[in-house]
């Protein structure tokens, strides 16, 4: 069961009890003390629970519980096939970097190629993959930003210059005509150079991204492929075509499994 799932179905527990151990919580999903605390801290870094000795319960305002509800039922299922393909494009053996992205963390979610070597500077990728014994896993150190649960700075492009990496995930705010785009100039300088030093780049963007605008661009050279779940504008399709990047869409995950029954 994916996390999102789970806290879904803890956030649905407390409606009724209105408190969940942590013992409770390993019971219930079969899982082990470390797991069910990172649930916990998820649930409560989003504000929609308050920690107690040895569990969780609700907070007074049930109306972060619910608008939390509906932003998982809302975000995860598309964000979930978006990474389920990204995942189904990793090979054993294989070095991965893994952008610190909402989507990107449901690639990693994912994953099921062996013995890869990954660098990120997301703290929720490492927290992913932590229980994954056959990975070697690199932190780009740096600076903590705790609202985007990721490290920041200079030392993060001097690590990746040292890196060779066989494909990169990175995630986008906006994609234009000319580009993809980021809002902060240096998370633009960090997703350039994870593109330099890859042989293949995915982007992988929900279909919001396209009405979306922002501020530093990632120019299309630099992509190989792009993952979303709606079919993008025909205009954009063009220009897409025209620089060689694949496409892959929700659609073509529905049409794999029919043709696979």
């Amino acid at each position: 069961m994916y996390q999102e799932e789970r806290l879904l179905k803890i956030l649905e527990y407390l409606k009724q009890h209105q408190s969940m151990s942590v013992a409770e919580i390993c019971s219930e999903f079969d899982i082990s003390k470390d797991t069910a605390r990172r649930d916990i801290v998820r649930l409560v870094q989003e504000g929609v629970v308050i920690s107690t000795h040895g569990g969780v319960s609700l907070p007074q305002l049930k109306k972060e519980l619910l608008s939390y509800q509906d932003r998982l039922i809302d975000e995860a299922e598309p964000k979930r096939i978006i990474g389920l393909l990204g995942a189904q494009l990793i090979h054993d053996h294989e070095t991965i970097i893994l952008d610190v992205s909402t989507t990107v963390k449901f690639v990693a979610e994912q994953i099921k190629a062996q013995h890869l070597t990954i660098a990120t500077h997301s703290i929720d990728n490492v927290g992913i993959l932590s229980d994954r014994e056959d990975m070697q896993i690199y932190l780009l150190g740096g600076y903590l930003n705790v609202k985007n649960r990721s490290l920041f700075g200079t030392s993060i492009l001097d690590k990746l210059s040292e890196i060779r990496a066989d494909k990169a995930f990175i995630g986008a705010v906006a994609i234009g005509s000319d580009g993809i785009y980021y809002s902060y100039e240096e998370d633009a300088r960090v997703k350039r150079e994870m593109a330099r030093r890859s042989d293949q780049v995915i982007v992988v963007a929900d279909h919001t991204k396209f009405t979306s605008k922002s501020f530093y661009r990632l120019d299309f050279d630099h992509v190989d492929i792009l993952i979303t779940n709606q079919p993008i504008p025909n205009s954009l399709k063009e220009i897409l075509n025209q620089k060689n990047i694949t496409v892959l869409t929700y659609q073509d995950h529905e049409e794999g499994i029919k043709n696979n029954d």
